[in-house]
């Protein structure tokens, strides 16, 4: 279970809980922008090449292909 399962379980935990609406409309929120963050596919890869210890040269690049040893780049959408 990574980090995003554990927030969306805690707050279903309190979905059935007593409160007042405008608590709920929060939780109710916070729970759908959290499924869509777990739903999130990258949209790009970042690998690294090289050692920072040595003087190897040390190569950054991004490929939109799944990369084996990359990590994955996420867009969020930015809202005001």
């Amino acid at each position: 279970m990574n980090r995003i399962d554990l927030i969306i379980d805690a707050l279903e935990l309190f979905h059935d809980t007593p409160m007042v609406e405008n608590e709920r409309s929060v939780l109710l929120k916070a729970l759908a922008a959290a499924r869509e963050l777990k739903a999130l596919k990258p949209v790009a890869w970042l690998t690294v090449e090289g050692h920072e210890t040595t003087s190897a040269k040390v190569v950054i690049s991004i490929s939109m292909q799944k990369q084996i040893n990359g990590i994955p780049l996420y867009a969020l959408e930015v809202t005001k």
